[in-house]
Formats: C-alpha cells, sequence, structure tokens
C-alpha cells in the first residue's frame, strides 16, 4: 500500500473524486511510492499580458504527486463530475456548473512544470534532472469515445474505468519514457533529492528577539524605591547607596551627576571599570559634556599626573604600583594643579582601595564637606578579599530591589551568594541559566560556537551577545576565536556597541556593564582566586540569557 502524504486514510479526504482516485492509488500502487494529495505551490513569474508590473505571484495546486523510486514524478489532475468537452472550441465544461473549468491538460502541464523548476532549484541546481517527469488527468466519473483532443494520448487520459487498473496504467505511462532508470530505479541521491525539495523542512521556533525585546519592555521602568532614592537625592549633598546587581546604581549616579550638572556645578563621575567609563561617555547627552568629566580612577590619575609633568611610568601588570603608587602620583598632581571640582559622584566603590578616598576628597572643591555620592554593592568585591574603608556618609540608602535581570537570572545570582534578592512584580520569569561542562578545550569551543550560533539564528544581533571570560585573554579558549557562531568578534565596545561585532572581553573589564545574552567562559571551581562574588558579578551581567561553559564539574544554581 502507497503512502499518502499528509498522513490520513484516503477516506477523509471531503472531495468525492479526490477520495476515490486515493483510494485506488493506494491500494494498488507498491508500498515505497508516495502519494502527495493537494501539493500547493506559488512561484513568481511574468504576466505577459501585464509585462509593465514585471513578476507577479501564480499559485496553484497538484491534486497528486505521485513519487515512484523505480521511474521518478507524475502530476495526476482530478476532474469529477460529468465533464464535457466541446472540440470546436476546445473549451471544457461540466455538467451544472456555474463557472468556467480550466483545460485540465494544461493546468497538468502547468503543475509539473513548476514542480520540476522547485525539485530543479532545492536539489538539483545546474544539472538535469536525472528522473522521469510525467502527468496525465483522471475522470473518475467519466468514460470517453471518439478520437482524444490535441495534445492527448491515450497513456495520459485515465478515465472511470480505468480505476480498477490505475496501478498498471501510471507505470506503462512511466515506462513509455526515453528515459530509462537502472534495474534498481532511480538513484537514491535523486530520490532523496525529490523527497527533500517535496518535502518541508519548515518549522515555527520562538522568537528569541521579540522575547527579549517583550521583557525588555517590563523590565524597562524605575522601582517604587528608586522613585523614593529620586526625591531623597534631590534633598542631600553627601550620601552613600548600597544595592544589588542590577538594582539601578549606575543609571541613578547618573542621574544625581546630571542633576548636579543642573546645579551648575562641575562634577566628576568616576569608576573603577575602563570600559564603563567608555560607555557612560558615550551616553551621554552633548549638553552635559561641558559639565560632567567621565573618567576611570587610573585614567583620571594618568591624566592629572601627566598635566602636572610628574612621569607617569609605563606600566601595565603590577598591582602595586596600580594600588599604591599611581594613587600616591594623583596626589602629588593635587598639591601643583589649582583645578577642583564642584560635586564628585563614584560608582563601583566597593571596588576603591581605602587609600584611594583621600585623592577623591582633595579633587572636590569642597573638600571633606563637598558634594559626594557614592554608589556600591559589597557583594561585588572582586578586587579585594577584604571589604575596603569608604568616606563615611552615614546611613546608606538601600536598594534591594534586582531592575536589570529576569527573574530566573536573579534567582540564580542570589543563590550565588546565599541572598534573596526581590524583583520588581511583573519581572518576567525568563529562561533558565544553561550550565554546560566540558572537558577540553575543543569541546568548549564547540560548545561556545553552537550557543552563539542559536542566539544569532534566532534574530539576536551581534550588539546583544557578549561572550565573558573569567581568565585573562591571552589565557582563554576563545582568545584565537575570530568568529563565534559565524559572527565577527571584537574586544572594542565601540564597534560592539555599532552592531559589526560580539564582545569578547574579561570580567573585570565587562564590570558595571550589562547584555542581553551572555556566556560565561573559563570558569573555574570557586576557590580563593574566584570567589563567589566573581560569578555573582558575572552572571548579573547577563539580562535576558545566560549560559554558564566550564571545564570541570557544573557550576549550578544550587552552589
Amino acid at each position: 500500500m502507497a503512502k499518502l502524504i499528509p498522513n490520513y486514510e484516503p477516506s477523509a479526504i471531503a472531495l468525492d473524486p479526490e477520495r476515490k482516485v486515493a483510494e485506488v492509488l493506494c491500494a494498488q500502487l507498491p508500498k515505497d511510492v508516495r502519494v502527495f494529495h493537494s501539493y500547493p505551490w506559488m512561484r513568481k513569474e511574468r504576466d505577459l499580458d501585464k509585462a509593465w508590473q514585471g513578476e507577479v505571484i501564480r499559485e496553484g495546486e497538484a491534486d497528486f504527486v505521485i513519487v515512484d523510486p523505480r521511474y521518478g514524478i507524475m502530476v495526476l489532475e482530478v476532474k469529477g463530475g460529468q465533464m464535457l468537452y466541446d472540440p470546436a472550441t476546445r473549451r471544457w465544461d461540466r455538467r451544472g456548473a456555474t463557472h468556467a473549468v480550466k483545460d485540465p491538460f494544461e493546468q497538468a502541464s502547468r503543475n509539473l512544470f513548476t514542480l520540476e523548476k522547485l525539485v530543479k532549484d532545492r536539489s538539483f541546481p545546474g544539472v538535469e534532472l536525472p528522473f522521469v517527469r510525467t502527468r496525465a488527468v483522471v475522470f473518475p466519473d467519466c468514460d470517453f469515445q471518439g478520437t482524444l483532443p490535441p495534445g492527448v494520448v491515450r497513456e495520459n487520459l485515465i478515465g472511470a474505468a480505468d480505476l480498477f487498473r490505475i496501478g498498471q496504467k501510471i507505470e506503462s505511462l512511466f515506462q513509455s519514457y526515453a528515459f530509462k532508470p537502472s534495474a534498481d530505479g532511480i538513484a537514491k541521491a535523486a530520490l532523496d533529492g525529490i523527497l527533500s525539495a517535496l518535502t518541508s523542512t519548515f518549522r515555527l521556533v520562538p522568537a528569541l528577539w521579540r522575547e527579549v525585546e517583550d521583557q525588555e519592555r517590563q523590565i524597562f521602568r524605575l522601582t517604587e524605591q528608586q522613585s523614593q532614592l529620586l526625591d531623597f537625592l534631590g534633598s542631600r549633598d553627601r550620601a552613600a547607596v548600597e544595592g544589588v546587581a542590577g538594582s539601578g546604581k549606575t543609571k541613578l549616579a547618573m542621574i544625581r551627576a546630571r542633576r548636579f550638572a543642573d546645579e551648575g556645578k562641575n562634577v566628576l563621575f568616576v569608576c573603577y571599570n575602563k570600559m564603563l567609563a567608555e560607555w557612560l561617555q558615550d551616553e551621554l547627552p552633548e549638553e552635559y559634556r561641558q559639565r560632567i568629566t567621565v573618567r576611570h580612577y587610573h585614567g583620571l590619575c594618568a591624566e592629572w599626573v601627566k598635566e602636572a609633568k610628574i612621569p607617569w611610568p609605563n606600566v601595565v601588570n603590577d598591582p602595586r604600583f596600580w594600588n599604591v603608587e599611581a594613587p600616591r602620583l594623583f596626589e602629588q598632581a593635587l598639591d601643583r594643579l589649582p583645578k577642583r571640582f564642584d560635586a564628585v559622584v563614584v560608582d563601583e566603590a566597593q571596588d576603591f582601595e581605602s587609600s584611594w578616598w583621600d585623592g577623591l576628597e582633595l579633587v572636590n572643591a569642597g573638600m571633606t564637606d563637598g558634594p559626594l555620592y557614592i554608589f556600591y554593592d559589597p557583594a561585588q568585591r572582586i578586587f579585594w578579599a577584604e571589604s575596603q574603608l569608604m568616606p563615611a556618609l552615614g546611613q546608606p540608602f538601600s536598594l534591594g530591589t534586582n531592575c536589570r535581570n529576569t527573574q530566573s537570572i536573579s534567582d540564580h545570582c542570589g543563590k550565588v551568594i546565599g541572598k534573596e534578592i526581590k524583583v520588581m512584580a511583573g519581572t518576567p520569569m525568563g529562561r533558565e541559566p544553561m550550565f554546560i561542562s566540558a572537558p577540553s578545550g575543543d569541546e568548549q569551543r564547540k560548545a561556545l560556537d553552537k550557543q552563539v550560533k542559536e542566539w544569532s539564528a534566532a534574530g539576536l544581533n551581534p550588539n546583544q551577545i557578549a561572550v565573558v571570560t573569567a581568565k585573562t585573554l591571552e589565557t582563554s579558549i576563545c582568545k584565537d576565536m575570530n568568529k563565534i557562531g559565524g559572527v565577527s568578534v571584537t574586544d572594542q565596545l565601540d564597534v560592539w556597541r555599532q552592531g559589526n561585532a560580539l564582545l569578547r572581553t574579561t570580567l573585570g573589564k565587562f564590570k558595571g556593564l550589562e547584555a542581553d545574552a551572555m556566556v560565561l567562559v573559563d570558569v573555574p571551581a570557586i576557590d580563593a582566586s574566584f570567589r563567589k562574588e566573581h560569578l555573582y558579578v558575572a552572571c548579573s551581567r547577563a539580562r535576558h540569557l545566560l549560559t554558564v561553559l566550564n571545564r570541570e564539574l557544573p557550576i549550578s544554581p544550587t552552589i
């Protein structure tokens, strides 16, 4: 029994003529034959009657398409009811019909031509089709007499009396063509090509970009805590704000800096992370650029030291220089330079060493009485094993609600540090973070490549994706990857923001920034060099999608 596609019983076909034909086809043709019922097609072609319009879309439907592995393809057009033919006008009609009936042989020819082109374009570009292609018309309710119409041969006309031996008729028509397959039928590659062209791999998948977009609309709004803090910010010149990751500290810090600027003050906005400073500088509206100076701390030190004509050593990887000598040189420069700021706003304050605050108080025109705001999260302290002293600014205002991440990512971050992190009412749950363990570097690169490829195929743009390593770029598994998942890679923030490539960077550099989708790679086991605080900071950078890829045992939400 031949296989009917779509997969339903012939008796389920609503139209009586087509049901009759389907039943005899399935019953009489061999079991390896596929019978496609009601096969629709659409194609573009030129309208010869309206050439000025260019190409138009034509559509049609083949009543049956038979794929026989011994021969090839046959298209059947079925015309039920009492059909009439006028030889003088070559007009076809149906008794009792209220509309014109198309020439069934022309319909069969057109359907075959369209399907030939479809199969050739999809499976056999540039080569001759290696199988038989033919067509026939079936009149399940009529027999015929007399000579045949022009362009019709007995082999491709099947009447009601022929239904009882339709299998033989079809085989005879296939055999009447000059193309002769081998004794085993057409080649397997040819048969696979026909079936893959006629069947569809189409599937609907969740539009990841739309999911992220919808979640972003739900997340991007101020919490009640933030609204209260904005009122609080207007009543005090010196204050500390403590908040969990994703609570909007950086956004509120910049709002405070802009309000100081609106008061006519020259403002220093300083953070630890160079890349964050670059991001904030680019985001700063033009009208504030004369009033607000955005710097990362060590860049501030270098700038003032050089302006004061004090030698600045060419140092890269020397922690003692950056933690001790650079702040000392900054203070020397402050002694030589008269310029000062009217207000100072510090973000990422938990990353500042205790001794750095002396210089930041001195750069303030009001010194220890001058306007100063610091924003921090003690759980994000990744550069110091112990807590560092900060200026005494009274009881900090607390932000305990995450308004950046989906609930799933926020919950994971809370589990990492053993602390419940609240989210806004209505925060989307989002997808659960993924944790992948891959023992070798090659396996990790394959997993990374696959993840980025999936995100990209689902509609995410390169500037929504970041690959963050817990190591240095020089020792990362992705150091030599010029493309990941087919997407170009950059280490430069401006290139990433323009959407020309995904960002590859380190945890230290990406701290304070965020991405819609992030893969964290090179993740070691939790120890003294990679503490839970590091993992917390890293995971909280992902707004909507997070994948953690490590060599050893998976770092799961139940740390």
